[in-house]
């Protein structure tokens, strides 16, 4: 067995409860994951016997670093901001979910060498936030309002995010996996 799969087999068998939990309550932040978290496991399945091709490890160096950490910065909300309530994590899931995808935006922009309004981006982050720490009622309108928000300090006509999670929904499809149609697939961004 290979190193990454010892990883992979560590992290899910930490991980694997929370991913549970997040997908019985219908929270917005397992469908964020349910694309890598099923790539991998089916990866998992089909080579934890077996040697890896370059390809395929390179598919779980990406996706077990990504959701690593998206797990943790989840968990880190979980106990530091919600002091281990899952039901009151849950009512700021949306919110978790913008902040992840603006770490995911904000880093691609920097990758493409992209110019932005980091001023803007900031403010936003630090709207998000307050959500959280204040414990503010999340409006229904959250992703009108955040959609708005990066559109001003970024001009999305001239920029196609192309994320993880959308490399790993493709992984999925020519892997013949079948990310359901009623399963949305949502980023934090409207499309």
């Amino acid at each position: 067995m290979t190193d990454i799969i010892n990883e992979y087999q560590s992290w899910l068998s930490e991980n694997k409860a929370f991913y549970n939990k997040l997908k019985s309550h219908k929270s917005i932040l397992h469908t964020r994951f349910y694309p890598i978290y099923e790539v991998l496991l089916y990866l998992y399945n089909e080579y934890k016997d077996d040697e890896l091709d370059e390809d395929v490890e390179k598919i779980f160096q990406v996706g077990l670093e990504y959701i690593h950490i998206q797990f943790f910065n989840c968990k880190i909300y979980l106990e530091k901001s919600f002091n281990n309530d899952f039901h009151e994590f849950l009512n700021y899931d949306r919110v978790i979910n913008y902040l992840l995808f603006i770490e995911d935006l904000k880093y691609e922009l920097t990758e493409q060498k992209i110019d932005y309004d980091k001023e803007k981006l900031t403010e936003l982050v630090d709207e998000l936030d307050a959500y959280i720490t204040d414990k503010l009622t999340v409006p229904e309108t959250l992703n009108v309002y955040v959609d708005a928000k990066i559109a001003d300090f970024i001009n999305l006509d001239d920029y196609n995010f192309n994320s993880i999670i959308d490399i790993f929904v493709e992984i999925g499809n020519t892997l013949g996996l079948n990310f359901d149609e009623e399963e949305d697939i949502y980023l934090g961004k409207d499309v």
